[in-house]
């Protein structure tokens, strides 16, 4: 009977035993395809919305440093040089920065876009009702106005998982805030760069992050439904997750090509240098030949000679157009030479005296002797040439030039030219010295430029002002130099002396136009004072 009765209950629970065990391992295995299948779900989700993310910061960043340089090449740099210091509160001002940001985000997907200064007060805004508010920075503006760079922060009003059951999300639910230090150039070479302030870039990323949500929940239901159905969906999303991502790519790289077009127009400027170079020759043979063909005629037939003349004429001025051309697509690499400033000063003066005097003007001068720089003499003497025939030539007619020189309490060496003419046009000071602008006809707009780039290869700056009883003001700043030999007094330079060191232009009655070759153009700066020739 016990036997029995053990062996007719064992019985049973023998045959339930695999039953169960089957049962229970086909639930867990179902489990765990389940959850596998959602674990694998939420990480190709995550990690599409992590390209996706990333993609959006790089492109962030990519477009901060855009928008730094932009802005202190063609705002901040023009603005402390004609004005000497930074106000947004100016209309002027604020309006020439909003162009420049205007020009740089127009068409790209930006919400809004903030300058912050170390004050922390909003000083720039494309939204102009928040200028001058205070306290609407994020916790890392300190960090950003002291030179740190943040990682970008996304912003929402909603949970993840409270967003899938939201679709379609309102306008701003998902919000990317980049923070950038707004730096300027390196004072010196190899030194740090300075801030200027803080750069905030929001982005309204939701209608991709949407799409991100709406790809998650669609592989969550299928996964629920079947773990087979699961994978074919999961297939599904990655390649529509890829399309995705190369539509963000293909955005990227669009926006890479146009950062890059300034490196197609040096291009171009290179092959304007290449034909302006076999240009030159022939208009030098056709030049010296209309000259010697002059001398030759004499004033034995006017009419001829009107036509000589004139082939003579147009082709210095093709000539020094051409100059231009070449001297801005490939500027020269100065010399670091020991040089007097005061001696090339003496020269150019020497050189024009002749022209100074028939005009009328007179010169006067306090210079300090023995201010010594690092530079290229010929290259100087070309820039302090053309701005002493500017100021000439913007007086037309009798007035005086003052010049002087000192060393500045930042150590650097100043040259101030002063003419006694009506001054810079307050509307064409900002763009003198952009390349391509000028009021005169048949001007290149390169004259001020080179001269621009000489002081600036040199490690200087000039600035250009009105003085304070009328007039133009052009000042020149160099790094200041220690001579290695104790200075040996020279005699001032006669004008023969200086006619045979200095770069003398082809003919005497050329002394109003800049020496041959220079690559400037002596009136542009007379045209920008008001005297163009309309």
């Amino acid at each position: 009977m016990f036997k029995g009765g053990t062996a007719g209950s064992g019985a049973p629970a023998e045959q339930d035993l695999p039953l169960s065990y089957a049962r229970t391992l086909s639930w867990l295995s179902l489990l765990v395809i389940m959850a596998t299948s959602l674990v694998l779900s939420f990480f190709i989700a995550n990690s599409a919305r992590e390209a996706l993310l990333t993609r959006q910061e790089n492109f962030a960043r990519l477009l901060a440093e855009n928008l730094n340089h932009q802005i202190y090449r063609r705002f901040a740099l023009p603005t402390l040089l004609a004005h000497g210091r930074i106000a947004l509160r100016q209309p002027t001002q604020f309006d020439r920065l909003d162009q420049v940001v205007q020009s740089v985000v127009h068409g790209l997907p930006m919400e809004r876009l903030r300058i912050y200064d170390f004050t922390r007060v909003v000083a720039y805004s494309t939204s102009r009702e928040e200028l001058g508010r205070t306290g609407v920075g994020p916790e890392t503006l300190d960090s950003t106005l002291r030179g740190g760079v943040p990682k970008p922060e996304l912003i929402s009003n909603i949970p993840d998982w409270r967003a899938i059951f939201h679709l379609p999300l309102p306008p701003g639910t998902f919000v990317l805030r980049t923070l950038y230090p707004l730096r300027g150039e390196p004072l010196q070479p190899g030194g740090d760069a300075p801030i200027m302030g803080a750069l905030e870039l929001t982005q309204d990323i939701t209608g991709d992050y949407e799409q991100i949500l709406l790809f998650q929940g669609v592989v969550v239901v299928t996964c629920l439904l079947s773990s087979v159905i699961m994978f074919a969906l999961l297939l599904m999303l990655i390649q529509r997750a890829e399309r995705v991502l190369a539509d963000r790519m293909a955005k990227n790289r669009q926006l890479e090509n146009e950062l890059h077009s300034n490196e197609k127009l040096v291009s171009m400027g290179r092959v304007i240098a290449s034909i302006a170079h076999e240009i030159r020759n022939p208009l030098g043979i056709i030049r010296s030949s209309a000259e010697l063909l002059q001398r030759r005629m004499g004033k034995a037939d006017a009419g001829t000679s009107r036509i000589l003349q004139a082939i003579y004429d147009e082709s210095v001025r093709l000539s020094q157009t051409v100059n231009d051309f070449l001297d801005y697509a490939r500027p020269r690499q100065p010399r670091q030479d020991l040089v007097d400033l005061d001696l090339v000063l003496n020269q150019a003066l020497a050189f024009l005296e002749g022209e100074l005097g028939r005009v009328g003007v007179a010169v006067e001068r306090e210079t300090t002797p023995g201010l010594w720089v690092h530079g290229d003499k010929d290259l100087l003497y070309r820039a302090i040439y053309n701005i002493l025939v500017n100021g000439q030539q913007a007086m037309d007619g009798p007035g005086i030039i003052r010049i002087s020189s000192h060393r500045s309490e930042d150590g650097r060496v100043a040259l101030e030219v002063l003419d006694s003419g009506p001054g810079f046009d307050p509307a064409l000071l900002d763009s003198v010295l952009d390349p391509f602008f000028t009021t005169k006809d048949g001007g290149t707009g390169l004259g001020l430029p080179i001269v621009s780039s000489i002081i600036n290869s040199h490690g200087g700056e000039i600035q250009l002002d009105n003085g304070s009883d009328g007039g133009a003001l052009v000042r020149i700043l160099l790094p200041a130099a220690e001579p290695e030999v104790p200075e040996v007094e020279e005699a001032p330079a006669t004008a023969a002396e200086a006619d045979s060191s200095a770069p003398a232009p082809a003919e005497t009655k050329e002394a109003s136009a800049a020496p041959d070759g220079t690559g400037t153009e002596p009136g542009e700066a007379a045209q920008a004072r008001g005297h163009a020739r309309e």
